[in-house]
């Protein structure tokens, strides 16, 4: 019943989509139906391309991932713990952090070249700041009860915080995983379509360059089924990883 109903949204758009289309509502040309988009994968999918396609763009993104959640959790737990840190980096991210990425883009493919590097670096960048100010929030929000408590009962600091402050903050570090995921996804096709050679934003950048429309949609589609894909692994694996956290409902 769950998933029945999370289903109607999009099949609703899909086939409003379709119909629009079909009927000339939309213009065919500009906006063509999925279902030619929907064809245009599976041929991508039979020849190979997809696969090499995508691979050249989860390469980056998982790299620049990775390295961004691992910076993003160290520095924002020391920030939240240690005021010496929280002194020296905090201007440090509140300056560099309304920069848009893709506005040092030029300066990343003169430091690193057209190739991933340039990529990996725009990434790490863009996704460390939510893993930062959510791991940051969620250290300091633990309650001062209960690490007091567990001082009187004889927990030294490293126990203090492997058995209370990690667990009570891994629910709002995980939000800032996920919101990390999706900025990387955002940031790889942007990337691509300024400078690169392979992955969905070149796919897409070219197939609009020779009005290749239905090509432009299929990319689309793929970032975000992939997207919605990704974020339903990483909702399954905090129910793995947290079996005490339930999210409130009405």
């Amino acid at each position: 019943m769950r998933w029945t109903q999370k289903a109607v949204s999009p099949l609703v758009l899909l086939l409003a989509w379709e119909l629009a289309s079909r009927f000339a509502w939309l213009d065919p040309k500009l906006v063509p139906p999925p279902s030619l988009a929907i064809l245009d994968i599976w041929e991508l999918t039979v020849t190979g391309e997809l696969f090499v396609t995508l691979w050249a763009s989860l390469r980056r993104v998982i790299a620049g991932f990775l390295i961004a959640t691992v910076l993003g959790i160290v520095i924002g737990t020391l920030m939240a713990r240690v005021r010496l840190f929280e002194n020296i980096f905090d201007p440090l991210v509140e300056l560099i952090r309304p920069v848009s990425p893709l506005a040092l883009f030029p300066l990343a493919l003169l430091w690193f070249g057209i190739g991933d590097a340039s990529k990996i670096f725009l990434i790490t960048l863009a996704c460390s700041f939510p893993v930062i100010l959510n791991t940051y929030a969620s250290v300091r929000g633990i309650d001062r009860a209960l690490v007091l408590a567990g001082r009187s009962l004889g927990a030294n600091h490293w126990e203090v915080f492997v058995r209370i402050v990690l667990p009570g903050s891994l629910p709002g570090i995980f939000t800032g995983v996920r919101l990390a995921w999706g900025i990387a996804l955002i940031v790889i096709i942007a990337a691509e379509m300024i400078g690169a050679v392979a992955g969905i934003g070149y796919m897409i950048l070219n197939a609009q360059q020779v009005f290749q429309i239905e090509r432009v949609y299929s990319g689309i589609i793929i970032i975000g089924v992939l997207g919605f894909a990704t974020d339903l692994g990483f909702r399954r694996l905090r129910s793995w990883l947290m079996p005490w956290y339930r999210e409130f409902r009405e």
